[in-house]
């Protein structure tokens, strides 16, 4: 599983990191300390126009290139994308002094990753407990991209981000949970806003007021799940069944040529989520750990079959990240949460 960190620019406060490139701090930060002490000050983000030659001469094509400029991990200029005169970029040490100043927390974790593409900071946010000694913690996320695909993002989640699977998680996870209410996707901006970062600003500001609610909004959900009992097997399976359906076998309106290849095709598909429903509740029915029969111990059947139960031929730990596991765990979730 590759973290897909920039360099070393990679913070955690106190908790160590899977991939292990650089040591948790013990000391609490703010992003701009992390940003000045830690990765060697960042770099800058400019716009440099294209060119083209007509008639042996070099002219301005009216579009320019994004360029993430030299840091302490590359001494080297690249290009990260190509835009129009409306893009207007965000510069990393002017999100992280936003985010200083309107969630007034330290940093729990911040990084850039791939070729410096992306960035993002997560702090905490209250925890709660849905069951005793069974603790779900909450994070405040900020993830700005340097190029046209992505700009700036808020959500919050119950993933802390450490590198590009986790934070691939943590913002497929908000995805899943997003109530309109404060839960799950909070904001998008766009790069053609040239009030983004002031608006990114007040997005995290209204975030960290209204955390105490956000938590509760969260608790709320997994609480009632740990009070829905499941009372009968027949209940638990309609879930499952709800969950992980079997797909309709509509080979008979195909060519007869094709008619066989789509039959087989529906019926592996078939025996996969068979297996799916299976696993998960034997899991539910008494082999998971500590599985309690309700709504709590079917979404915990369900983690822990796609991540140490589900045979698989590839590594788990990329899927369950961001790969098939992780969109089957969301499927049961959303399921729930109805």
């Amino acid at each position: 599983m590759a973290a897909n960190i920039f360099g070393k620019m990679v913070y955690s406060f106190e908790k160590p990191m899977w991939h292990s490139i650089t040591e948790p701090s013990l000391i609490p930060m703010s992003a701009e300390e992390i940003m000045n002490n830690r990765f060697g000050g960042g770099f800058g983000i400019f716009l440099r126009p294209i060119t083209v030659e007509l008639n042996n001469e070099q002219v301005e094509t009216g579009d320019f290139a994004i360029v993430r400029g030299k840091s302490g991990y590359d001494n080297k200029e690249i290009v990260l994308d190509y835009c129009t005169e409306r893009y207007h970029p965000l510069q990393p040490i002017d999100v992280a002094r936003s985010f200083d100043t309107n969630v007034q927390e330290p940093a729990e974790t911040m990084a850039f990753l791939k070729e410096g593409n992306d960035m993002f900071i997560s702090w905490k946010m209250p925890s709660f407990e849905v069951l005793k000694g069974d603790e779900v913690q909450m994070y405040g996320i900020v993830r700005t991209g340097f190029d046209t695909k992505n700009a700036a993002r808020l959500f919050t989640s119950t993933v802390r981000p450490v590198c590009w699977n986790t934070i691939t998680f943590a913002e497929g996870w908000a995805k899943a949970n997003t109530d309109g209410q404060g839960r799950g996707e909070i904001w998008k901006g766009k790069g053609i806003n040239k009030n983004l970062l002031r608006d990114l600003g007040f997005w995290m500001a209204h975030v960290q007021e209204h955390a105490k609610r956000e938590s509760e909004l969260l608790k709320s959900l997994f609480s009632n799940f740990a009070q829905t009992p499941i009372k009968t097997d027949r209940e638990a399976w309609g879930i499952l069944n709800e969950a992980y359906p079997d797909k309709e076998d509509v080979s008979a309106y195909y060519p007869k040529q094709l008619k066989d290849d789509k039959q087989a095709r529906i019926e592996a598909y078939n025996k996969s989520q068979k297996g799916i429903r299976e696993g998960i509740f034997t899991l539910f029915s008494g082999e998971g750990i500590e599985i309690t029969p309700d709504y709590w111990g079917m979404m915990n059947s369900t983690s822990e079959y796609f991540c140490h139960v589900q045979p698989s031929k590839k590594p788990i730990a990329e899927s369950v990240m961001f790969g098939g596991r992780q969109k089957n765990i969301m499927s049961m979730v959303k399921v729930l949460a109805k």
